[in-house]
């Protein structure tokens, strides 16, 4: 099969690519700011938004009104992309009023936090064309052209414009206290430095992360890209922008004519102009950023579709082998960037593949059982090891797989369509802060049930094959054995797709952190154990037969950061459970508490997200690795099933028609 081999020759080749990216991991330290402050760098901090709910875009602009730096070298922009002149005159009078009342909101959050607004004429180029709006206005000298119907409304005196550096954070990535403290001095060492990246650190799961209850066990999804590969690229100089949690500098981005727009991936686009003018980028794996995940699996693969359509307009539109000014070394992490996205392709043939074997006797696999033995399972073995050597801290043992086969399907059709025409695909914006009121099976789970019919069918065609043809034995144990593997990926993606429910409104994660509690009436004090956080409330436990909780009582809060910075705060008591001589408690923030004080607290410390992150960093042996996997998924399975199997006798028993439990189950929506 012509399809195999050239899925095989891609994996081999994205393989290689990836020891030879990771082969010398660099993890730098933060140089110190100058004392003397006068030679400090202006900043402008770039908040693009164009549809999130309000009061995450308010929690991010409080917290970068607390970064750490001079107040008069920092200045804070909110881009404005939900309530532009042609979204106000939209003809659909809904849309407008929508339009013109979230640019109302916006406007007068701006003003009461003390912030800058601006927005602009026309949607155009969409973030990469909002950036670049406010890139121009903000330029000395920029020429009205530029920017013609933008509207920029500051409070007090006009900012210094040119900002010498440029922030630009996702209205989601709410930053750090000290994000500029540990950033803006690698450009004060080298001249040519024209991009600092952070990784992008998120307080909630995946939805496959949270479906298949791994993330208080596993390392994140997209860690082992922060973790290790993103270090493995600032080895070779070929960081890139990753479209929020970064710092530019503006005259690098002046020059290459602003941010590129040629594809919907401006970031990594822009990225690659740069490094093509000679200019360096450095990657900091320290978190300097909390954001949100996507919440429903519908929601994460539109945000995949995006990367995967993107990095696919690179490579077509931009090929990195074509690019003059990059070194050879570069071409090669770019080049792996882009193909890394045509996974969805590869994982589909490698699915089908043995089943054709199995079903069609299409021999795809001609060896015998001591060539297996001598190559193919030695191979095996060593790659293994080699990929949890790499990226075991970062990815554990088969994750990787259950990830990519999660998605495949649904990005087959982004992937062709970007091959066919890559100037097609436009900017898809991801939808964030969504809640789920109750667990639901997601429509897209069809096509792995049809999988996993077919996976066990085929195993039975083969336990046949092995019986009845004894010569193809050899092939028969080879596509038995990759047919049983590809049966247990599918299990955990069915898992993974029954929905669970997310109704918080602020999401909590977990820590370990000491705190006092005092009660007011009582002028008493016991030490407690915070063990997760949230912009809503505590939870604590405490280990002390004195301290008897009552429900709506007041307790006051002691707490520090890592920085030793002390926190005080009244709290009402919501719940408690007393197990032996330990209580929980969960507690929320007195509506006389400060919001500023509250996400200070929260997500100003860059500490507790690095602890947290270093908290899961623990290694799993292969072989318990795809045990725990299998367990996990079976577990997750089951709950599918259930869901499932409720949904049907709940339509059943409502008389509605056998065809509309089958409506808009079309997986290539």
């Amino acid at each position: 099969m012509l399809s195999l081999y050239i899925a095989e020759t891609y994996a081999i080749i994205i393989y290689m690519l990836g020891i030879f990216v990771n082969i010398h991991p660099i993890k730098r330290t933060p140089p110190s700011l100058p004392e003397d402050k006068k030679l400090l760098p202006t900043v402008d901090v770039f908040i693009p938004t164009y549809n999130e709910p309000i009061d995450i875009i308010r929690t991010t602009l409080i917290a970068c009104k607390q970064i750490k730096y001079p107040q008069d070298k920092l200045n804070i922009f909110l881009l404005d992309d939900g309530g532009t002149l042609q979204k106000r005159n939209d003809p659909d009078p809904e849309k407008r009023a929508k339009a013109w009342q979230r640019y109302e909101t916006l406007k007068n959050l701006a003003k009461e936090l003390k912030i800058n607004y601006i927005t602009r004429e026309k949607n155009e180029h969409a973030k990469a064309g909002n950036l670049n709006n406010a890139l121009w206005l903000t330029s000395e000298g920029y020429s009205d052209s530029d920017t013609k119907g933008s509207e920029w409304y500051f409070c007090g005196l006009p900012p210094q414009k040119g900002g010498d550096l440029i922030v630009i954070l996702d209205c989601d990535h709410v930053p750090t206290s000290d994000f500029l403290e540990k950033t803006v001095g690698f450009f004060l060492k080298d001249e040519k430095l024209f991009l600092v990246q952070t990784p992008h650190f998120f307080i909630n799961p995946t939805p496959i992360e949270r479906n298949l209850g791994t993330y208080a066990e596993a390392p994140g999804e997209n860690e082992m890209f922060y973790s290790e590969i993103h270090r493995g690229l600032d080895f070779w100089n070929s960081s890139f922008f990753c479209g929020s949690g970064a710092v530019l500098r503006r005259k690098y981005l002046e020059e290459a004519g602003g941010f590129s727009g040629k594809t919907i991936t401006e970031d990594a686009e822009t990225s690659l102009t740069l490094h093509s003018k000679g200019y360096t980028s450095a990657y900091l794996r320290k978190p300097l950023i909390c954001g949100l995940s996507p919440e429903t699996f519908d929601d994460f693969i539109t945000q995949r579709s995006r990367w995967t359509q993107g990095m696919i307009q690179i490579l077509m539109l931009k090929n990195p082998f074509k690019q003059k000014g990059l070194k050879w070394y570069q071409k090669l992490c770019y080049t792996n960037n882009c193909i890394f996205w045509f996974f969805g392709l590869a994982r589909v043939i490698f699915i089908f593949a043995p089943l054709f074997y199995l079903f069609f006797s299409l021999r795809v696999y001609n060896v015998s059982i001591e060539q297996i033995l001598s190559y193919a399972i030695p191979h095996l073995i060593c790659s293994l090891n080699i990929s949890n050597y790499l990226y075991g801290k970062a990815r554990h043992p088969f994750f990787s797989e259950v990830f990519e086969t999660a998605q495949s399907f649904f990005l087959l059709m982004p992937t062709i369509g970007a091959i066919l025409n890559p100037k097609a695909p436009t900017f898809k914006v991801t939808p964030k802060g969504v809640s789920l009121k109750e667990s639901v099976v997601n429509r897209r789970v069809l096509i792995f049930y049809v999988l996993l019919a077919l996976c066990i069918l085929g195993i039975y065609a083969g336990v046949n094959k092995w019986i009845y043809s004894p010569l193809e034995r050899g092939a028969v144990a080879v596509c038995i054995s990759w047919t049983v593997f590809n049966l247990s990926m599918i299990i955990a993606c069915i898992g993974a797709l029954y929905e669970l429910r997310q109704i918080r409104r602020f999401h909590r994660i977990s820590t370990k952190e000491q705190a006092l509690l005092i009660i007011p009436d009582k002028l008493k004090s016991f030490k407690a154990n915070i063990i997760d956080i949230s912009l809503g409330g505590l939870a604590l436990t405490v280990e002390d037969k004195d301290f008897v909780p009552e429900i709506n009582t007041k307790i006051e809060i002691v707490t520090w950061n890592s920085y030793g910075e002390e926190f005080r705060f009244l709290t009402v008591v919501k719940r408690f459970n007393i197990e032996e001589k330990l209580i929980t408690l969960g507690v929320s923030f007195h509506e006389s508490t400060e919001e500023s004080k509250i996400v200070k607290y929260i997500y100003g410390d860059s500490g507790r997200w690095e602890n947290f992150w270093e908290s899961r960093e623990r290694a799993r042996g292969i072989v318990s690795g795809f045990l725990y996997l299998l367990k996990t998924g079976f577990i997750a399975m089951g709950r599918n099933m259930k869901g499932l199997i409720k949904f049907l006798f709940s339509e059943i028993k409502n008389y509605k028609k056998l065809g509309v439990l089958w409506k808009g189950y079309g997986f290539l929506k």
